[in-house]
């Protein structure tokens, strides 16, 4: 494994997982770990973290101040790097066997790949590639006309010096949506992403936010939102890329609103909405 290389996570309030995480990261050797802790609990987290490798100069725990979002959290973390190579990976993943030395062969076979990924292991399934659809704001695992591929943010290694982007995430999205907007920046530049399907990570998946809840259904249909704007080929087109958009996340909300026997969906829809016309100030809690 190369010395250029080290690994991102940002933390969020459940320590046990991020050390289980950093944990198995050190075990693959690599050489620099970075804990960004955005918990914001008056330094509870951070002091866990920072006990827990007292003794292991490799691990490196930054305080953010304030809980940033995901995006901006990544975005701090860049800013104090100490290589072009980074892994970024979620605090609730863990690498298989390999992972890291896969990633790496396959940007050093291809110099015009910036982003490899590997599958994921997700209650029982295995994930691999992801394309979104810009008009119908939905993921696909098949290449669709109207789609691009999206790198899967809860494992990616990135080479830097290639991504014809600053900073990395569009902080506007605080939390789902920004790998998205990643993928439609690099997609408009040509820029190519691998995914390396002989590798993979086992992903728990929605460990801050749990799938279903008001957090998730709120920001996984303001992140729908506020793609509608980053999406655009030419501004004539904003409002009828908007317009089509939100009739799918109607549907969509219909359907979820269905299955859960709640109104939430829609509820978080409508709130969603507030937030990404300024009417709405605030969000609810991830918890």
């Amino acid at each position: 494994m190369s010395a250029r290389l080290q690994a991102l996570v940002v933390e969020y309030r459940s320590p046990h997982r991020t050390i289980a995480c950093v944990k198995a990261l050190l075990e693959q050797g690599v050489p620099v770990v970075q804990v960004v802790d955005n918990s914001a609990d008056d330094g509870v987290t951070c002091a866990l973290l920072i006990s827990a490798f007292a003794d292991d100069g490799r691990v490196r725990v930054l305080d953010a101040g304030a809980n940033l979002g995901f995006a901006a959290g990544v975005n701090l973390g860049l800013r104090h790097r100490v290589s072009e190579r980074v892994l970024l990976i979620n605090n609730d993943a863990l690498p298989n066997a390999g992972v890291i030395a896969a990633l790496e062969a396959a940007l050093n076979a291809e110099q015009d790949v910036c982003i490899a990924f590997p599958s994921l292991l997700h209650d029982g399934q295995r994930l691999g590639q992801v394309y979104y659809h810009r008009w119908f704001a939905i993921l696909m695992s098949c290449r669709w006309p109207g789609t691009f591929e999206v790198p899967r943010g809860c494992c990616m290694l990135a080479a830097l010096d290639r991504i014809p982007i600053t900073p990395l995430f569009d902080e506007q999205f605080f939390m789902y949506g920004e790998e998205i907007a990643l993928g439609w920046h690099l997609h408009r530049r040509g820029a190519r992403i691998s995914h390396v399907d002989t590798v993979w990570v086992d992903h728990e998946g929605s460990a801050t936010a749990k799938r279903g809840s008001p957090f998730y259904e709120e920001r996984t249909a303001l992140a729908h939102l506020l793609l509608s704007n980053v999406l655009e080929n030419k501004v004539s087109e904003r409002r009828i890329l908007a317009a089509v958009r939100f009739t799918m996340l109607v549907l969509r909300a219909l359907v979820r609103s269905l299955r859960q026997r709640s109104f939430f969906p829609l509820f978080a829809l409508r709130r969603a909405r507030g937030i990404a016309r300024g009417v709405i100030t605030g969000a609810l809690p991830p918890s």
